[in-house]
């Protein structure tokens, strides 16, 4: 069937819809229902209805105060799944690999959504005795260094929003579980480029976790590599997490 043809069955809200969401990603955080239906040419009501629905879905998300939209954590889920279907995985395997051997851990790839961390590729470590999980295994939202990764790259404003919402767990004893001790940890994860877990998910295992971020700035997932604490201590750790954001650096330029 030719454009042309298919054209004949097309759905008007749909096009209307997507334009929306185009405009939206295009101008995040700076467009209300009164901008997009004046850029557009919508009627406002139609505008209206659409983002409403697509709030409702998880699809945009609008900030309280200002009433402008951003794009909300179901596009950048339905983005995960995509990519982790083949190039995130494909292209990221053999620097997991690396890492895996040069820091005798094991070195897991997931991504995020709004429910937790699924991990979606991994290397295990080449010690006999190792830590492992197999792939597809949905993690708490808050488990570890991966999460902060996730966090570390929302406005302060939404990570406040969604540690109050969600409840900060106590997974051992070293948890940090304080929302304002929590939020001063990502204000320092961000700064530095990595995120540290000494014993927080799980005790007795450490993990340092880098971002993916394309060059649009859209966080793709987190890399981590993971070791039981008395051998992947903190100098460990530091080593790990330079090489790990410079593998970060090299998939994200593959990927552009």
């Amino acid at each position: 069937m030719s454009p042309k043809e298919s054209n004949s069955y097309s759905a008007p809200m749909v096009y209307k819809s997507f334009a929306i969401l185009k405009e939206v990603a295009k101008a995040q955080g700076t467009l209300g229902v009164s901008d997009i239906s004046r850029q557009l040419n919508f009627n406002k009501s139609t505008v209206y209805g659409v983002t409403q629905a697509f709030l409702d879905l998880g699809v945009l998300r609008q900030d309280e105060s200002t009433k402008k939209f951003r794009l909300g954590p179901a596009l950048i889920q339905l983005s995960n799944q995509s990519l982790a279907s083949v190039s995130l995985k494909d292209i990221a395997r053999s620097f997991m690999m690396k890492l895996a051997q040069d820091f005798a851990g094991t070195v897991f790839l997931g991504c995020f959504d709004e429910y937790g961390i699924t991990i979606i590729e991994k290397v295990d470590s080449p010690e006999d005795l190792k830590i492992s999980a197999p792939v597809g295994t949905r993690l708490p939202f808050f488990s570890g260094s991966a999460a902060k990764s996730f966090l570390a790259n929302l406005d302060e404003t939404i990570q406040r929003r969604i540690i109050t919402e969600k409840v900060l767990p106590k997974f051992t004893n070293k948890t940090i579980n304080n929302i304002e001790d929590y939020l001063a940890d990502l204000k320092q994860v961000r700064k530095q480029g990595y995120a540290t877990d000494f014993e927080e998910y799980i005790h007795g295992v450490n993990a340092v976790s880098v971002p993916l971020v394309d060059i649009r700035g859209t966080l793709l997932g987190a890399i981590w590599i993971v070791g039981f604490s008395n051998s992947f201590t903190k100098d460990r750790m530091q080593q790990a997490a330079v090489a790990a954001m410079e593998s970060a650096k090299q998939i994200t330029r593959i990927i552009g």
